[in-house]
């Protein structure tokens, strides 16, 4: 199907929060760092299986540093 709409790439929307977020003071991207984990925290906290989200940023905490390690090898 053919939209008239042309919707960004994630490599796109990733470069455009890259951007805002390096655009941000050290304090400001503290704070948002902070409010990151604060998520993280409550919605542990409120979950009817907080084990549930613990396997989920394990994961993604794991394919972030697989990430690296493929550029990493990629440009040795």
């Amino acid at each position: 199907m053919n939209l008239p709409i042309s919707f960004p790439s994630s490599t796109d929307v990733i470069r455009e929060e890259v951007a805002r977020f390096r655009a941000l003071t050290p304090e400001a991207r503290l704070g948002s760092l902070d409010e990151m984990f604060r998520l993280y925290h409550f919605l542990r906290n409120v979950s009817g299986a907080p084990e549930r989200i613990d396997r989920v940023a394990e994961y993604e905490e794991q394919l972030g540093r697989q990430s690296i390690l493929d550029f990493a090898s990629r440009h040795v």
